[in-house]
């Protein structure tokens, strides 16, 4: 494969994974190198030089496989090199990032988790082009660290971003856009993030796989206060535990004494579904050595009483002398046992005997085909008997323990129901020593295979972790977790059912290095805490505790020494599970518990409370006198003691120095991604957001009502506040207290103080970034108090309405949801409202629009309700205003009482109701920016039905200028309305404001039955007015809208007389329509603007945009030259005028052309441009006049355009001659096309060459006899006097005619230098002069201007030259010269008795 064309920046990616022999991925390790200098030449298709790219960047990627961090130095070296390459025109330097790793795909930031010491994998590599040479290397080393010589990019880790945006949608009637609730957005993720990080069940063994090192060390406190293990009381054994144990729990202790075996093991298990009636909840497997019973569990719990009985049921079954020894169920119901045979079995029950099957019944689950036929009693052993099992629920799997520490994984399908051995790992010693070779920690002084022996395998959840399933606990204390489904990135949910496809060893964790080896022999998991016994001999035991700290990310390790040897170990249940550690922090009955058994009685131990931790450790060091130096208290008040920790050493925000990491913004200018710092905050902002989650945990998340069975239907009925009132009123006060610290305290959100900067860093990064680090926890508190604020009104909202008792009237306030609800949404409003109330949680209430908007418009509601109560308006209002004024602001108050005039209003006349109108529309005007479109429809419908419809058209142009104040809709207009335009929003509410005020407009009307032509009329006249109302307020969309309107009803006359200084920019406005525009012209000349006019038409006529023909151009630049004769043209005006002329001549000879073609069928296409677009005068010629030979036109084009090539037009008026002379039929037609030229071009020298013409007429004559047949007979006849004739026609002078035959004559040209043609031509002038005497014989100015002495001049000359001719003359010749000079002498004699 070769590469067609070099990039212009080349993008190398990496495999730097692959998959092993079990499925699982590893890291490839192989050590890649390349140059800083790459030439791509090698690799192109074709390439005659090189191609050389210089290394720009080198992106990586973090992953757990990554152990060892960055040096300093390698890290400062990479800033400097990266600082030269860099640099930019000019010397200009980019903005230094710290290290980080940015992974950047498709324009779209990348998030991750973040992990611990974390090295920079290496993933991809940015290559340059520019010149050659360089030879320095970056490399990928086997131990996991990146080697590097003069990189030229940088690397790190990426971080996920965090956007703080705020909103715009409205708040249905009283809401602002914009950011109103951003702050408490913001905040709203910082308390989401502490209620996900502090759920007790979300816990550690995932986290301990992700950040825990693989020998990392273990946290364990020698102070008593720290230890998190406490022993809560022991319980001797074996008539004090019966006596105390009911006491000791606090809970219901039940006896089932009905059998009179040794028990031998017993497991509580799901029962089967329709089996037993619904009250019992577990079965309790009771195995002897004779028989197994199962006994009915029915336990039930009401307002704190628990109720636990057992009944034993008719379900038994002998056990063959097999003792059960370990009894665990499935999540469907099914029951599995380990026998003392080692054998594993499956207990089988229904619910009466069937045909074929017994009622109870025992399946050998590892029974082989051969041993079927062995009898029963023989009892035979398994070579590797089972000890122990365990099924994960979650998963479907059973795994099983043998004797000789092998599991077996058996999966029970997807639905529970099935059976199948899957794998089986044999030799886990030597996997896991393996495992620790590869991480350099073997030998470890513990590991040894001679006492390797698995004590437990305790299931992980799929809560707790999608990356291990089974933990196993070795006697000396190794954990090793298993995995039975490859690492993916699938749905860990979907995953959790499906399939093991394969079963591994993954991880494993020593145990601490300090201590004595352990024996341990019990153990138990639960929440990612172990609790395990370690034999310290044959008579003690110590319960050893491992547990994950989440804030520190390090495991904790203790152990207690109890009394006896241990038999089991478990977690004690909690009533309900908790959601999260307020419930440990708040009551007593929280308390983690976890009960070990042993020979000697029974010892319980509890997780101590963060809340314990810091009490003992307050009192311990207050009376130790170990307080930091400055605190002197002289109360002993604990609470006033941590006060005073939390103020003055709750730390401080600071720059996160782990890896200089940043966090990923959004994408900067030429998709370059922007980055910022990322901080670790003070205790005070952790500890401050910890307690906020925490107390709001039982309300955040969860819904405002429930169902309450039994009730009545309806919206209200069948539904209850699911929080009571004393609980919200508990959490009130709370947050009331915590809202007064902060406002007492306003250091916790000002800018930082002199006194908290660290004034030795300044000049540094780490200066900068620790004011960045104050500022952003400032605006952290901030954001946090505002959302206490917010918590608090929307607690007292819910109470307000607990006291109007809403859910009893919430039928009456459905119609209000329909501005809240989407009805299109298939679905009642009803329904609807129930569902929000069932779905919705608090947070949403509080924070979401669609909370707030459902809050405000069941106030409003209630408002509706009192006041049709005649209840007082203004208490309500106030008191809603004390306790919740982001449900009723100030400006709801107006609103209400705005409406109240209104409909006070209605039911007055005269002044008085004008007044309530007058005062209502001032209170709505004052509060425009709070109403909702819906609010302004309501009002004014109120207006309208008063007759009001001047308010109501002020109400909706002003609400409609106060969502847009900026008139970013015009501009939006103006910009030809853009996709994806933020301006598009404030256009849309202008039209619908306007379309508004049009209803408003067109609600005048009469009922049909009193309609007449008067009261129409009347009805036009009031709608004009109000149209002219509306146009009185300086709007100027509105303005276009009525334009607009006025446009699609073809209202043309009625447009142009509207009063609006807006209708010119209007009918202007680009793109003109051509109904538009066509007004334009009309609207100048109603304005007298008859030059505006007249440019306008021109446009018109030259715009190649409406398709017009020609025909109508060619109206429209008549009328353009007669509206700018009309106008005072001025100097400016004079060019365009004149060219105005020039073009309306050229479309006249374009008319012209249009003409001839016309009667040229099929000459050119109907679609010609000539039939619709105005040409210039040289498309004309060149491409109609001339091609077409339309000789006349073509006269006309050199006559438009004023041309004096005469070369050109004397070619022209040949082709004329000669087609009109190539017959006798087309002299007459020559003749008539002559003198109409003549008459049009006689004064124009260049268009009608006369010479030329009377030269090339004559010689046709001459050449062609027959046409002086034609033109009047010989030269006795009229013949002569045809060209003659035709000029004199025309109006040439008898002057000018002397002029060209006497030239003639004398020139000699061909064909007059010939006797016959000096002859002809001879001829000529005989005629002319005796046609001019005649005619200046009869005028007497003439006969003064007669040039006769040039005449008889020229005479004479004729008289010589016919003499000398005469000669070679033959006597026809001689006969018919005599005669001509005859006619010569005596036309002179003539000439001297007249004129001389």
């Amino acid at each position: 494969m070769t590469i067609l064309e070099a990039p212009a920046t080349l993008v190398l990616q990496l495999k730097r994974f692959e998959f092993g022999h079990y499925g699982l991925g590893g890291k490839i390790t192989k050590m890649i190198t390349f140059q800083e200098k790459l030439d791509l030449q090698p690799f192109m298709y074709k390439a005659d030089s090189r191609v050389v790219y210089d290394l720009y960047g080198v992106l990586v990627h973090s992953g757990h496989t990554t152990v060892v961090p960055w040096e300093v130095e390698e890290t400062e070296a990479l800033l400097q090199k990266r600082d030269i390459l860099m640099m930019r025109e000019g010397g200009k330097k980019m903005k230094r990032p710290s290290d980080h790793d940015l992974e950047y795909d498709q324009g779209k930031t990348k998030k991750r988790k973040k992990k611990r010491n974390p090295t920079p994998d290496l993933n991809r590599a940015f290559f340059k082009k520019v010149g050659e040479g360089g030879d320095n290397r970056v490399g990928a080393g086997a131990d996991g660290r990146i080697r590097w010589a003069k990189p030229n990019g940088f690397a790190g880790r990426d971080k996920a971003s965090r956007h703080n945006g705020g909103f715009s949608r409205k708040f249905g009637r009283g809401g602002r856009g914009g950011d109103a609730y951003s702050r408490e957005r913001t905040a709203t993720k910082v308390l989401d993030a502490k209620l996900t990080s502090d759920r007790s069940e979300v816990l550690s063994t995932e986290i301990a796989l992700t950040f825990l090192p693989e020998n990392g060390p273990y946290l364990n406190s020698p102070e008593i206060h720290l230890e998190s293990l406490e022993r809560e009381r022991t319980i001797p054994l074996p008539d004090v535990l019966y006596e105390q144990y009911d006491c000791a729990f606090s809970d219901e202790f039940e006896v089932f004494d009905d059998q009179d075996q040794v028990i031998v093991s017993v497991g509580l298990v799901k029962p089967l579904p329709g089996v037993f009636l619904d009250e019992i909840n577990h079965l309790l497997v009771v195995a002897t050595p004779i028989e197994i019973i199962l006994v009915a569990v029915a336990h039930k719990e009401e307002k704190g009483v628990s109720n636990l009985n057992l009944y034993r049921t008719a379900i038994t079954i002998a056990s063959d002398n097999i003792s059960m020894t370990s009894i665990v169920g499935s999540a469907n119901g099914r029951i599995f046992m380990c026998g003392s045979n080692g054998r594993l079995y499956e207990l089988q029950y229904q619910a009466d005997e069937g045909w074929f099957t017994r009622k109870c019944r025992i399946i050998d689950l590892t029974v082989t085909t051969y041993s079927m036929f062995i009898p029963t009693f023989l009892n035979l052993s398994e070579e590797d008997p089972i000890q122990k099992i365990v099924v994960d629920v979650s998963r479907n799997i059973l795994y099983a323990l043998t004797e000789r520490s092998n599991i077996s994984l058996y999966y029970l399908g997807d639905d529970g129901k099935g059976f199948k051995f899957k794998e089986r790992q044999t030799d886990i010693f030597s996997q896991a020593q393996k495992w620790l070779e590869g991480y350099n920690m073997y030998p470890h002084p513990y590991l040894d295979p001679r006492n390797f022996h698995i004590v437990g395998i305790h299931v992980i959840p799929v809560s707790e972790s999608s990356i291990v399933h089974l933990m196993a606990v070795s006697s000396s204390g190794y954990r090793l977790f298993f995995a039975c489904h490859k690492q993916s990135y699938q749905n860990q949910q979907k995953l959790a059912t499906k399939e093991p496809t394969f079963f591994q060893l993954v991880f494993v964790r020593p145990p601490p290095q300090n201590r004595e080896r352990m024996r341990l022999h019990e153990s138990s998991y639960a929440n990612g805490t172990l609790l395990s016994s370690n034999a310290i001999n044959d008579d003690s035991d110590s319960v050893t505790c491992f547990s994950i700290d989440r804030v520190t990310s390090s495991e904790l390790f203790g152990f207690e020494k109890i009394e006896g040897k241990t038999w089991s170990i478990c977690e004690k249940a909690r009533r309900r599970s908790p959601t999260c550690a307020e419930d440990y922090m708040i009551e007593e009955s929280f308390v983690k518990r976890n009960i070990v058994l042993t020979n000697a009685g029974i010892t319980v131990f509890n997780i101590r409370r963060p809340i314990d931790i810091l009490l003992l450790l307050l009192n311990s060091t207050y009376s130790s006198g170990n307080w930091p130096m400055g605190f002197k208290y002289a109360s002993s008040n604990v609470i006033s003691w941590a006060q005073r920790l939390y103020f003055e050493i709750g730390g401080k925000p600071s720059l996160r120095q782990e890896n200089s990491q940043q966090r990923v913004l959004d994408n900067g200018p030429l998709g370059r991604p922007l980055t910022s710092n990322e901080y670790d905050l003070s205790g005070r902002h952790e500890g401050l957001a910890l307690y906020l989650a925490r107390l709001l945990a039982p309300l955040w998340k969860e819904t405002l009502v429930k169902k309450v069975p039994g009730l009545s239907k309806g919206v209200g009925k069948g539904l209850g506040w699911k929080t009571s009132q004393n609980v919200l009123g508990s959490i009130a006060d709370s947050l009331a207290i915590l809202n007064k610290l902060l406002d007492d305290t306003p250091s916790l959100t000002a800018p930082p103080s002199p006194n908290e900067i660290d004034y030795s860093s300044i000049g540094t990064s780490q200066s900068v970034g620790e004011k960045e680090a104050w500022q952003e926890e400032k605006a952290s508190m901030r954001n946090l108090h505002a959302l206490i604020k917010r918590v608090i009104e929307g607690i007292n909202f819910i109470m307000l309405l607990m006291d109007f008792k809403f859910l009893s009237l919430a039928d009456t306030f459905v119609p209000c949801f329909q501005k809240v609800f989407d009805t299109e949404v298939h679905g009642s409003l009803e329904d609807k409202l129930v569902k929000y109330l069932l779905e919705e949680s608090f947070e949403s209430l509080v924070t979401l629009n669609i909370g707030i908007d459902l809050g405000r418009q069941i106030f409003t509601k209630i408002i509706q309700v009192k006041i049709k109560q005649d209840s007082g308006v203004s208490e309500i209002c106030d008191l809603a205003q004390n306790r919740c004024p982001s449900f009723c602001c100030a400006e709801d108050v107006l609103l209400y009482k705005g409406m109240e005039c209104l409909s006070k209003a209605k039911s007055e006349n005269g002044q008085l109701g004008r007044r309530l109108l007058s005062e209502s529309l001032n209170l709505f005007l004052n509060i425009l920016p709070t109403l909702s479109f819906d609010k302004i429809v309501e009002l004014v419908y109120s207006y309208t039905s008063g007759f009001a419809h001047q308010d109501a058209i002020t109400l909706v142009l002003s609400f409609a200028q106060s969502e847009d104040p900026s008139c970013a809709g015009f501009a939006y207009l103006e910009a030809g309305r853009p996709a994806n335009d933020h301006r598009e929003s404030q256009f849309s509410i202008r039209q619908k404001c306007y379309q508004l005020v049009k209803s408003v407009i067109l609600s005048v009307e009469l009922p049909a039955a009193e309609e007449s032509v008067a009261d129409a009329r009347e009805v036009d006249k009031f709608r004009e007015s109000l149209i002219n109302y509306g146009l009185g307020f300086d709007d100027k969309l509105f303005h276009y809208f009525i334009f607009d309107w006025f446009m699609e009803e073809r209202l043309y006359d009625r447009l142009l007389k509207l009063n609006s200084r807006y209708l010119e920019d209007f009918l202007a406005f680009e793109p003109i329509a051509f109904e538009r525009i066509n007004l334009l012209w009309k609207f100048y000349v109603h304005q007298e603007a008859f030059m505006k006019a007249a440019q306008v038409l021109n446009a018109m006529a030259s715009s190649k945009i409406y398709g017009i023909p020609f025909i109508q151009r060619l109206e429209l630049l008549q009328l353009a030259v007669a509206n700018a004769r009309s106008a005072t043209v001025t100097v400016a005006d004079h060019d365009f005028f004149r060219e105005l002329e020039d073009k309306r001549d050229v479309a006249l000879v374009q008319m012209e052309i249009v003409a001839a073609v016309s009667k040229m069928n099929g000459v050119l296409p109907a679609d010609d441009v000539l039939f619709d677009s105005l040409l210039t005068i040289s498309d004309l010629f060149l491409h109609y006049a001339k091609p077409l030979n339309l000789h006349e036109i073509c006269l006309l084009i050199f006559h438009t355009a004023d041309n004096k090539d005469r070369h050109l037009i004397s070619q022209t008026w040949l082709k004329i001659i000669k087609e009109g002379t190539s017959s006798s039929d087309k002299l007459l037609l020559l003749e008539e096309t002559i003198k109409n030229l003549g008459m049009k071009y006689a004064a124009d020298a260049n268009v009608f060459p006369l010479a030329f013409i009377c030269t090339q007429l004559e010689t046709q004559m001459f050449q062609n006899p027959f046409l002086r047949t034609a033109a009047g007979g010989d030269f006795s006849n009229d013949g002569i006097s045809w060209v003659i004739r035709i000029m004199r026609f025309i109006g040439v002078s008898f002057t000018k005619l002397f002029e060209i035959y006497y030239d003639m004559s004398e020139t000699r040209n061909p064909p007059w230098n010939t006797a016959t043609g000096e002859q002809f031509i001879t001829a000529k002038l005989t005629y002319l002069i005796s046609e001019w005497c005649k005619s200046v014989e009869t005028s007497l100015v003439e006969r003064t201007r007669f040039p006769a002495k040039s005449v008889d001049d020229a005479l004479c000359k004729l008289l010589l030259s016919s003499g000398a001719t005469s000669g070679g003359s033959s006597t026809g010749g001689i006969s018919q010269q005599q005669a001509q000079i005859k006619e010569l002498k005596e036309l002179q004699d003539k000439v001297r008795k007249t004129f001389l």
